[in-house]
């Protein structure tokens, strides 16, 4: 199903790889192991696939593949896990391999997520309703082409993204730091605490992501690291 609000065409076209064709070497990040497990078994039962690395969150995920005798070929990453989540893994990841391919398996479909995670250098986005089949093609399309024309992808999409059509602000550490704690129930006094700084500091950083993000309140904070992925919110739970 494709969300309306992503610009996007249906399914891959790119063929799969035959029968006589070697394994698409894969490492796959996810914090449910129950998702993890069920998605693994779907690619092997495919075939075609192989998959030479698991973690359970992003950190891992780049201490086993820094570890590996072979590189993988292609990452499947999850948005949403512990220690590290997917956009700063996919960002590190580019960073160290830039030639590995990155294909995302989310339950997020906002724009704001695809946008900010092609900026961060994916190369493909699957939602986790995902038929197997298109997940492996995805994979395939990846590693055989370098790209994979998803309902949420298409190249031209991606060109777009990536020639700065979508761009978003550029924010310091510290704002990253601040718009993260700013979807909480505290003070500016509490959160320069918590960030080692003044609260005359912290009015500063507050002023400037003001200014960068086109918001004007601490309301505006909170929604945009909402909708831009600083903070998640489970999108299986109700706020009702």
């Amino acid at each position: 199903m494709r969300p309306s609000n992503i610009p996007g065409e249906s399914r891959m076209t790119a063929k799969s790889n035959t029968k006589d064709s070697p394994p698409v070497y894969i490492a796959y990040a996810e914090d449910h192991s129950f998702v993890r497990t069920t998605v693994v078994d779907y690619l092997q039962k495919l075939g075609g696939i192989e998959i030479m690395i698991q973690a359970g969150n992003g950190r891992e995920l780049i201490e086993k593949i820094a570890a590996a005798k072979t590189l993988p070929q292609v990452c499947l990453i999850d948005i949403v896990m512990p220690e590290m989540n997917g956009f700063e893994t996919v960002a590190t990841i580019k960073k160290r391999w830039g030639k590995m391919k990155l294909l995302v398996l989310s339950g997020y479909l906002t724009e704001e997520y695809v946008i900010r995670m092609i900026l961060s250098g994916a190369d493909g986005y699957l939602t986790k309703n995902a038929d197997p089949m298109d997940i492996k093609q995805a994979i395939i399309d990846l590693h055989q082409t370098g790209w994979c024309n998803t309902e949420l992808i298409t190249p031209k999409f991606l060109r777009s993204v990536r020639s700065g059509k979508y761009d978003l602000p550029h924010l310091t550490g510290k704002e990253i730091q601040l718009l993260k704690l700013s979807i909480q129930d505290k003070t500016y006094e509490e959160i320069a605490v918590l960030m080692d700084s003044t609260p005359k500091s912290i009015e500063g950083h507050r002023s400037r992501l003001y200014t960068k993000l086109e918001v004007k309140t601490q309301a505006g904070l909170a929604m945009y690291a909402v909708r831009y992925g600083y903070v998640t919110i489970d999108p299986g739970i109700s706020p009702l």
